[in-house]
């Protein structure tokens, strides 16, 4: 690797000399996939190999069982941030490559930690990233408590058929929406009655009217789901199951505003009572701050990678609400060829396969040096900070 500087030599040797306890880890925990918030022993093995290579760590963050906050170093200086996720899918287990990627941040982490020139390089372990449970977003507590407000950089990486810089993802939010009637006999007494499914599928009409006023960006779907199981007795509840998109986090909110009311409304056209929760942490699109990108490109091309600079995606993660708070960055990378597409059975199969686990080194090996650059250089830490200072256009 000609030009490579000897600092960076060190670390791509460390990832070298860790590269078969990492693939032990990223193996054992695609073995045993677990559900967001049940990661125990996903977490806990990534816990304890950060603690046996000298880290300090706090596990149970936030009062989230399978979280945790591992740090070396000091609190003077330059502070950078690798984000784990570990969490699976139900059925596909670890089609989404985080088995392999949450090692990676370990692992680039460790290797870092081993000759730190200054300041603290911390993980921190970010439970339920995939939306499919409760509350998912484990991310998003820890952005409202202000755990990255402090953070000269915050990197992680994910899995993909290719490699990309810069995907543009948008903003997210699951909603759950209850309407409440009254039960009653459909021919005996249908007068008595309160029909709950019919307040909820008026409201699925309302909200499907609203698409025509809508902006591109935008998406609305949704279900109509728990409405009672006897034909001949009406319906006293119904829950509707909705999946709002939107490029801008403003536009996702109004746009979740209009939604409600329009549900809300129809609830009380037919005497229901309405109530409505998120079901899942909003996720809000990401801001890429281009220094930080740019520098991490510049790695990918001393190690000998080549990458696709941007792609237009309609995916959603927590790591967008990260990136409102620190200068941030969150590339994909190549873990077998472009006929690969996440949550599917051929992905999973590359997250345990030989070209699985040379993508996550090869995400160790950049993000550890983009690492370095970051603590190295203060002029990189001021062009990124003006960046993330800088409004985005999210047009």
């Amino acid at each position: 690797m000609p030009g490579l500087p000897p600092e960076k030599r060190l670390l791509l040797d460390e990832i070298k000399n860790l590269s078969a306890q990492m693939k032990d880890i990223a193996s054992a925990i695609f073995a045993e996939p677990e559900l967001g918030y049940q990661e125990f022993k996903s977490s806990a093995r990534l816990a304890d190999f950060l603690e046996e290579n000298g880290f300090r760590v706090e596990r149970n963050l936030l009062g989230m069982p399978t979280a945790f906050h591992a740090v070396y170093g000091s609190e003077d200086g330059p502070q950078v941030a690798f984000l784990a996720e570990f969490d699976a899918l139900p059925i596909l287990g670890h089609a989404c490559g985080h088995n392999l990627f949450g090692t990676a941040s370990c692992g680039a982490a460790v290797a870092l930690a081993r000759h730190l020139p200054a300041g603290a390089v911390h993980v921190f372990g970010t439970p339920a990233e995939e939306g499919n449970v409760r509350d998912a977003g484990g991310k998003v507590p820890m952005t409202d408590a202000g755990l990255f407000d402090k953070m000269d950089a915050v990197i992680a990486a994910h899995a993909e058929g290719r490699t990309i810089l810069k995907q543009q993802l948008i903003s997210r939010a699951n909603l759950e929406m209850d309407f409440h009637g009254k039960a009653a006999h459909a021919a005996g007494a249908p007068e008595k009655g309160i029909n709950a499914m019919d307040a909820a599928a008026l409201a699925v009409m309302g909200i499907n009217s609203l698409r025509q006023h809508m902006t591109h960006d935008v998406r609305i779907h949704g279900l109509l789901t728990d409405t009672g199981t006897a034909i001949n007795t009406i319906p006293e509840f119904a829950r509707l199951r909705y999946g709002v998109r939107a490029r801008k986090p403003e536009t996702l909110n109004a746009t979740i505003e209009r939604v409600v009311n329009c549900a809300r409304c129809c609830a009380e056209a037919l005497g229901c009572t309405f109530s409505w929760r998120h079901s899942a942490h909003p996720y809000y699109t990401m801001r890429h701050n281009m220094p930080l990108l740019h520098a991490f490109a510049a790695n990918l091309d001393l190690i000998g990678e080549s990458y696709i600079e941007e792609v237009q995606s309609s995916y959603s993660t927590d790591m967008g609400n990260v990136s409102f708070k620190a200068p941030s960055i969150h590339p994909y990378i190549s873990i077998g060829g472009p006929h690969l597409v996440g949550h599917t059975p051929a992905f999973a199969e590359a997250s345990h396969a030989e070209c699985g686990y040379n993508g996550m080194l090869v995400a160790a090996k950049t993000m550890a040096m983009t690492a370095l650059d970051v603590i190295e250089s203060p002029e990189l830490r001021q062009s990124s900070r003006e960046a993330f200072n800088t409004p985005d256009d999210l047009d």
